[in-house]
């Protein structure tokens, strides 16, 4: 199921802030941010994160604040903002410049080009009331403005999860960085490669979903539904292709035993982890096939319990025994089509829907760029669309 997009609550915005932050500020300033956002067009999870981190990079009391004066801005003993005055790449025109068009806001809009160009964008005069930038409405409004400017870099800058960039592009340089990194961290919904050391590929339960959704309409798959076959847990997906699912209940039947299923079909982002597992010698895995080339992903495999006593059976109804290096396997060979590379397409279908400024190509061919997009993919699926 996907997961649902829902406008954040001031209390949720608090906790990416830290404790010493006045909760006050959030309550009054959170709903002037987040319509900004939604009517610039930007008020999607990715993009609110964004411009919460920089509000916290910027101004961690969650308010608009006028610049501090520091050793950038004013030489010792000087007019306050006096650095700024002949600042000509701000648009400054020298004494009281500075001082007059000093950062605001929860951006920090600085110099006189900047106070005049996105006044005039706003419909506030700016420059004969600069003060307004620190105005609630107003200050929301350049926040959401900036961003959107430069909504595709940053975008691309969070989807390569490059955040020192992501930074850049708002601020110019790296201050901050730590507080608006800690902030996408801790918002930002848990990835696949977040999971890995879980050990449990039903973390990414939502998104496997999501990818299994598209493929109910290649009809190939049936669910396993028999009360002697039992198959439970998130990361357990209870189908196989139609003629593997009727010769396993055959089996079953022959046999009138339980049947207890520890894996059967499983999605290319579910084998990717396992696959990361094995290489990495952890969970216990000791062996797994990389993505899509496991016949778990085609819906032709089962990982079972008890499996000496279940292999005449299953082998004399078209299942075959892997082996002693992975004793729980079993594999159908008796007929059955490779599902693996329409299980990839789905994905980078999926992930297209979600990421149109960086899209995949979809081949159906899991490479570098697929396996670097799933493990960027949020564990529990993405957001619906609204």
């Amino acid at each position: 199921m996907a997961q649902t997009q829902e406008k954040l609550t001031a209390a949720e915005v608090a906790d990416l802030f830290p404790a010493a932050t006045p909760r006050s500020n959030i309550n009054h300033y959170w709903p002037y941010v987040q319509t900004a956002l939604e009517e610039e067009g930007i008020g999607d999870p990715a993009m609110v994160l964004l411009a919460l981190a920089t509000i916290r990079a910027e101004s961690e009391g969650f308010e608009p604040i006028d610049e501090h004066l520091s050793a950038w801005n004013t030489e010792p003993g000087g007019h306050p903002y006096g650095l700024y005055d002949d600042r000509r790449d701000l648009g400054n025109r020298g004494a009281g410049d500075g001082e007059a068009f000093r950062g605001r806001g929860f951006v920090q809009l600085t110099g006189r080009d900047n106070y005049a160009r996105y006044g005039q964008q706003l419909g506030v005069d700016l420059l004969e009331r600069p003060d307004l930038a620190n105005d609630p409405e107003v200050a929301a409004h350049l926040l959401a403005r900036f961003l959107k400017e430069h909504e595709a870099p940053l975008r691309q800058a969070l989807s390569s999860d490059n955040l020192l960039a992501a930074r850049q592009l708002v601020n110019g340089g790296q201050h901050g960085l730590d507080r608006f990194s800690d902030t996408i961290q801790r918002g930002r919904p848990a990835t696949v490669a977040d999971t890995r050391r879980l050990c449990d590929t039903g973390t990414i339960a939502g998104l496997s979903s999501q990818v299994l959704e598209r493929m109910e309409s290649h009809g190939a798959l049936v669910a396993i539904d028999h009360p002697l076959i039992h198959i439970e847990g998130a990361h357990n997906t209870p189908w196989l292709q139609a003629e593997a699912a009727s010769d396993l209940i055959a089996a079953v039947e022959e046999r009138g035993e339980p049947l207890i299923i520890n894996s059967a079909l499983r999605t290319p982002m579910q084998q990717h982890l396992i696959r990361q597992q094995a290489q990495r010698r952890e969970c216990g895995i000791q062996a797994a096939a990389p993505p899509p080339f496991s016949n778990h992903n085609s819906g032709l495999a089962i990982d079972i319990q008890d499996s000496g006593d279940w292999r005449p059976y299953l082998e004399r109804h078209g299942w075959q025994w892997l082996g002693a290096w992975d004793p729980m396997h079993f594999d159908y060979t008796a007929g059955g089509e490779d599902l693996g590379s329409a299980q990839v397409l789905a994905f980078q279908q999926l992930w297209n829907e979600h990421n149109p400024k960086a899209p995949l190509i979809e081949d159906g061919i899991w490479g570098p760029a697929t396996a670097a997009a799933v493990e960027r993919s949020p564990a529990a699926g993405f957001p619906e669309k609204a």
